[in-house]
């Protein structure tokens, strides 16, 4: 089955179903456990509540140096084609991981960033 888990949480939204915890698009598969290096992004929840479409986010692992600025630039701009479409206002990202981490590569980088 193809399904667009984006554009049926925007139907679900346009139909009125404002208050369902239905509205949740899973990023990953049960069949990632056999894969090597499974996708970091597990889950975006959404919650249209007085208007604003909010998100919740659920990380497995996170570069925070990498992937936790452009990853949530990429999100919100998600959120904002889906509050366009559904025709309601921005909310908020509310967003979770068991593995915010560093990678050595890259701690020069943020060391300077902190003015160390």
């Amino acid at each position: 089955m193809n399904v667009n888990p984006v554009h049926e949480v925007i139907k679900m939204y346009k139909e009125g179903k404002y208050g369902t915890n239905q509205a949740i698009m899973e990023i990953g598969m049960p069949q990632d456990i056999l894969i090597e290096d499974p996708p970091c992004l597990r889950l975006i929840d959404t919650r249209l509540m007085e208007g604003r479409l909010h998100f919740f986010l659920y990380f497995r692992s996170w570069d925070l140096w990498a992937g936790f600025p452009s990853n949530l630039a990429a999100i919100q701009i998600l959120k904002e084609y889906m509050c366009h479409e559904i025709g309601v206002e921005d909310g908020t990202i509310t967003a979770m991981s068991k593995g915010l981490h560093l990678y050595e590569y890259s701690f020069e980088f943020a060391l300077k960033r902190l003015r160390r």
